[in-house]
């Protein structure tokens, strides 16, 4: 009796997990749904440029992250070829998706450092170095031999409780993984103290030319969803790291740890494309009002904008935004 009390409380306790996966997914569709106009009007209607591929690349391989995600959990008919085919698929979204999040952002720094090539130089070098980590400890992990030796298969799923399939991936591999989701968290930081540092001269600079704190709505913008973006990417990943040794227990800690984990994902990958609508959406306001960047004389400058009917976005001219 006690085992099947224990049973039924595991599979009570997953079922919240399940359920909450597929809840994320149906965040990032509607989600989708609200920006959709505002994306075929900023987006599809622009001008293509290498950060209109970025936004595509963010966009859907997040929602391929979140909705696979919840696919794998809430599937009650996985084959074993299937699981492991949804779960590359899921594994190899979350990389690009933050890796072309991390593009992004290495651009926006760029052209608040009004596009100093060292600062290009030493972001890039960063980048590519953790972009080659990540691309071949993937690429490790999706080896057949690799996986036929993680995955055990353990029985069919109970109802829309996903149990057959336990992970144990090599300890060489899962400690590489965890070390390069740390380097990750270093390489945000270090965007984002450069962001701020750029966001602080702009803003005593404007103070001293204008005798007062009148700092750019464009650099406000770009440095506050920079901001957004950080935090909900360091809860994502900080809890992905704590799942290793807390969420796959069926403990309250195991649980609670994996809940947020899904939350905090479903967040990213909303907030991730976000910043480039919201950014368009801001410089087509401050072009409507007849606002230019024409004569600014700060550090920050993003390039001086043309006509409206011929500009595009001011950052794309400016550094690429």
């Amino acid at each position: 009796m006690a085992d099947l009390q224990a049973l039924i409380y595991e599979l009570q306790m997953q079922q919240v997990v399940n359920y909450l996966a597929a809840a994320g997914g149906a965040l990032v569709l509607y989600d989708q749904v609200l920006t959709f106009s505002q994306e075929v009007d900023l987006i599809w209607n622009r001008q293509w440029s290498y950060m209109t591929a970025l936004y595509f690349i963010a966009r859907y391989s997040g929602d391929l992250l979140v909705i696979g995600y919840a696919a794998m959990y809430m599937c009650i008919n996985w084959t074993y070829s299937g699981f492991v085919s949804i779960y590359l698929a899921v594994n190899w979204a979350n990389n690009i998706f933050l890796l072309t999040m991390q593009a992004i952002l290495v651009i926006r720094v760029y052209a608040l450092f009004n596009r100093s090539k060292k600062v290009l130089i030493f972001l890039a070098t960063f980048y590519v170095l953790q972009a080659i980590a990540t691309i071949a400890i993937t690429g490790l992990i999706a080896n057949k031999r690799v996986l036929d030796k993680s995955f055990t298969y353990a029985g069919p799923a109970l109802g829309s409780v996903v149990q057959g399939f336990v992970t144990n991936f090599p300890t060489f591999l899962l400690t590489a993984e965890r070390d390069n989701s740390i380097l990750s968290v270093v390489f945000d930081s270090i965007l984002l103290c450069f962001a701020l540092w750029a966001f602080g001269k702009h803003a005593l600079e404007a103070k001293t030319l204008n005798k007062g704190w009148s700092i750019n709505v464009l650099v406000r913008t770009v440095v506050a969803d920079h901001l957004l973006y950080f935090v909900c990417n360091l809860i994502w990943l900080s809890l992905a790291l704590a799942t290793t040794n807390a969420g796959d227990s069926y403990t309250i800690l195991g649980i609670l740890v994996n809940d947020l984990s899904i939350l905090s994902a479903t967040l990213v990958v909303v907030a991730g494309p976000r910043m480039v609508i919201s950014l368009r959406t801001i410089e087509n306001k401050t072009r409507g009002e007849g606002e230019t960047l024409e004569g600014e004389m700060s550090t920050i400058r993003f390039g001086v904008r043309e006509p409206p009917a011929q500009s595009e976005s001011v950052m794309e001219e400016g550094g690429g935004f």
